[in-house]
C-alpha cells in the first residue's frame, strides 16, 4: 500500500506546475523528533493533489538546518524542482519561521541558490494553529454551557437518548446523534457546536415538546 501511494504521488508530482508544502514537528512515543511534511500540488487542469509527502526522524537536534536538510533530502528523493515551489506553512515555533537560523530564514537566505521566487513564496502560519489560539481567547461561554448541558442531559440518559436518536431518524436529520464535547480535545468544540446547529434547535425543541419537558428542566436535570 505504501509503495502504492508513493507511486501515485511520484504520477501526479511530475505534472506539477507549482506546489506548496505544509510543515509539522512533533515528538513521538520513543522521544523521537517527526517532520511531516504534506504537499499540496496542482497541474495544467488544475487538478488539486493533496497528500502526505514524507515524515522524516530528527533524531539529533531539531535546529532550522536540520529542518532544511530533511525537506531537501525529500525534495531531491521525489526530483520536486524548488522553482515550482510558491508556499510554505508552518507552526510559529523559531526553528521553523526564525529569521537568520529558522528553516524560513534558510530558506529565504538561498532562494537564488535553489531558484526558488522569493519576492513570490507565500509563507504562512498554521491556521489550525491559529484557531486553537482563538479557542482559547474566545471562550462563547453563554453558548457553549447551554448546549453542553443539553447534550449532557441526552446522553446521559439511556431511554432519553434512544428516544432522541429515534425523532432524529424518523424526521430524517442529517446527523443522527449528537457529540460530547471533550476539554482536552479542544477541536471537539467546533465539531459539538457545528452539529448542534445544523440540527436546528427546533429540532431538539420539537424532541422536548413531544417529551412534555421545558428546555431549562432537560438542561439541568435534577
Amino acid at each position: 500500500m505504501a509503495n502504492d501511494i508513493q507511486n501515485n504521488i511520484h504520477y501526479h508530482m511530475a505534472g506539477f506546475e507549482s506546489f506548496s508544502i505544509a510543515l509539522q514537528e512533533s515528538i513521538d512515543l520513543s522521544k523521537t523528533a517527526q517532520l511531516a511534511i504534506f504537499i499540496r500540488g496542482v497541474d495544467k487542469e488544475f487538478t488539486i493533489t493533496k497528500e502526505l509527502l514524507a515524515l522524516q526522524p530528527l533524531k539529533g537536534t531539531t535546529t532550522g538546518e536540520d529542518i532544511f536538510n530533511e525537506v531537501q533530502k525529500v525534495f531531491t528523493s521525489f526530483g520536486l524542482p524548488w522553482s515550482k515551489l510558491v508556499g510554505v506553512c508552518t507552526d510559529g515555533i523559531p526553528s521553523m519561521v526564525g529569521l537568520r537560523k529558522g528553516f524560513i530564514g534558510i530558506l529565504k537566505e538561498k532562494a537564488t541558490e535553489l531558484n526558488v521566487q522569493k519576492g513570490d513564496l507565500i509563507v504562512l502560519h498554521c491556521i489550525i494553529h491559529q484557531q486553537n489560539l482563538c479557542s482559547k481567547s474566545i471562550r462563547l461561554q453563554n453558548v457553549k454551557n447551554v448546549v453542553v448541558k443539553t447534550i449532557n442531559s441526552v446522553q446521559s440518559r439511556g431511554l432519553i437518548h434512544r428516544q432522541f436518536k429515534a425523532v432524529l431518524d424518523e424526521i430524517l436529520a442529517e446527523y443522527d446523534d449528537v457529540t460530547y464535547y471533550i476539554e482536552i480535545r479542544w477541536l471537539s468544540k467546533k465539531k459539538m457546536l457545528k452539529r448542534f446547529y445544523e440540527l436546528r434547535i427546533n429540532k431538539i425543541a420539537d424532541f422536548i415538546q413531544i417529551k412534555n419537558k421545558p428546555l431549562s428542566e432537560l438542561s439541568n436535570p435534577k
